[in-house]
């Protein structure tokens, strides 16, 4: 009995100091606290559990965010958040007892904006595959609040009868309506107001109290298209960023089954791709693309040229045992052969691969031990052993119109120890342009490890 009554004066004590704080009585919260309106007494004065329900402490505390949002002085420069945070950090017991449960409620919320059901009648039940945080924001808010205030939402969007807001409700509409309806729904968007800015303010406290909650919002899962069971959570700032990308559900997964592509993609490198209009112009920019030939789904470096009134597409393979291939844009149903662009590729390798990354060349087979180093090159090697064939190689690449830091990093894997190469290389204007500084330390006449590495991160 006694740690209930322990419990009892520390839950009232709390709730009344964040009343007070936010100059807000208990009959004006009451009238922001949607469906627990009537149980605000109840909480104050016989309340004697360790934390809050999640419903009633989000709502609470989204009372209080509206009563200090209208007292914060703009000209202040302590912002919103902060004026909130700072209530939180006062006020002991706040983040265990009121604020955990109410982003717990946002949380849940969160994850029940995609439904995967559309509710419907009969044979007319249909399954969303649309992911609702492919949208932008405000859709995303619009949806939350839907959820958060389900009843009063439903009721809002029948009342405003097709309009924007109340305010451009017809004069025939309004009169209909009523003056105390009309009120309710005026007040409610004051309501729909403070959770969009509340929204803001829970993401943020989320990510701060509890950081191990992965939010669709942050996180995009991305599946493979050739395993349906298989796919990585990225973090859409992250794509947005490297990739200027926004629209998520063009994006996937796949991993590469054949070596035609290699030392560029080798079997088991997963590449990430985004689905390609045959419409996008783009394309015939060239690039590396999965395409579907007569033996099935494949990445294919391709350029594209126009034979008779239609596109053919040529496949050049980087993997010199291979032979370009011409074919129509177009299968015999007429569908495009192009699915998408890669755009980023992971790296891996099989098992087979390293061992064949690491083979010992002919010249050196014997008792000769090759010197291990942090690139995995194939071999010791000097300029007298490189043949013209390795020459051509070279000059071809650095020779290259747009040249890549992938095709530096193989020239380098390859011939890093060749007289041939550091006198070549170093001073090349296009390897200049992509390493202002070089490649060879002071020190030695060496590549440096460091140079390559900081460039590739």
């Amino acid at each position: 009995m006694d740690s209930k009554k322990t419990l009892l004066a520390i839950n009232k004590l709390l709730l009344t100091n964040l009343l007070k704080f936010a100059d807000l009585s208990q009959s004006q919260c009451s009238l922001t606290l949607s469906h627990h309106r009537n149980s605000l007494v109840g909480y104050i004065y016989r309340y004697d559990k360790k934390i809050f329900p999640r419903s009633f402490s989000y709502f609470f505390l989204l009372s209080i965010y509206r009563a200090l949002a209208k007292k914060q002085n703009p000209k202040e420069k302590i912002s919103r958040f902060d004026l909130f945070y700072n209530m939180i950090l006062e006020h002991g017991g706040v983040i265990e007892k009121i604020l955990i449960p109410a982003l717990e409620h946002h949380i849940l919320s969160i994850s029940s904006l995609n439904r995967g059901v559309k509710i419907g009648f009969g044979e007319n039940i249909a399954k969303n595959n649309e992911d609702v945080f492919d949208k932008d924001e405000i859709e995303i808010i619009d949806k939350y609040i839907s959820i958060i205030e389900s009843e009063k939402y439903e009721n809002y969007k029948i009342s405003l009868r097709g309009y924007d807001c109340a305010d451009n409700l017809s004069d025939n509409d309004k009169n209909e309506i009523g003056d105390k309806n009309l009120t309710e729904i005026k007040n409610f968007e004051i309501e729909i107001n403070a959770i969009k800015n509340f929204y803001v303010i829970c993401e943020s406290l989320r990510k701060i109290f509890l950081p191990n909650f992965y939010s669709p919002s942050d996180y995009k899962k991305i599946n493979f298209l050739n395993n349906k069971d298989s796919g990585f959570l990225m973090k859409k700032s992250a794509i947005r960023k490297n990739f200027k990308i926004n629209n998520f559900s063009n994006l996937f997964f796949f991993k590469a089954n054949d070596n035609y592509m290699h030392p560029t993609i080798s079997i088991g490198d997963d590449c990430l791709a985004i689905k390609i209009s045959p419409n996008d112009k783009s394309i015939f920019d060239g690039g590396l693309f999965i395409i579907r030939e007569l033996k099935g789904t494949c990445i294919r470096r391709l350029q594209f040229s126009v034979f008779k009134d239609t596109y053919q597409i040529i496949s050049i393979p980087d993997n010199k045992d291979y032979s370009r291939q011409t074919f129509p844009a177009v299968d015999n149903e007429g569908k495009s052969r192009i699915i998408g662009k890669i755009i980023w590729r992971s790296g891996f390798t099989t098992t087979k691969e390293i061992e064949e990354d690491f083979q010992i060349p002919e010249f050196l087979r014997g008792d000769k031990i090759p010197e291990p180093n942090l690139f995995g090159d194939q071999a010791h090697q000097s300029e007298n052993d490189l043949s013209q064939k390795d020459i051509a190689h070279i000059n071809k690449i650095l020779n290259k119109k747009d040249l890549k830091l992938f095709e530096i990093d193989e020239l380098v894997n390859k011939y890093r120890r060749t007289q041939y190469l550091k006198r070549h290389i170093n001073d090349h204007p296009k390897i200049r342009k992509i390493f202002p500084g070089g490649l060879f330390t002071d020190e030695i006449d060496e590549i440096s490890n460091d140079v390559i590495k900081k460039k590739r991160a």
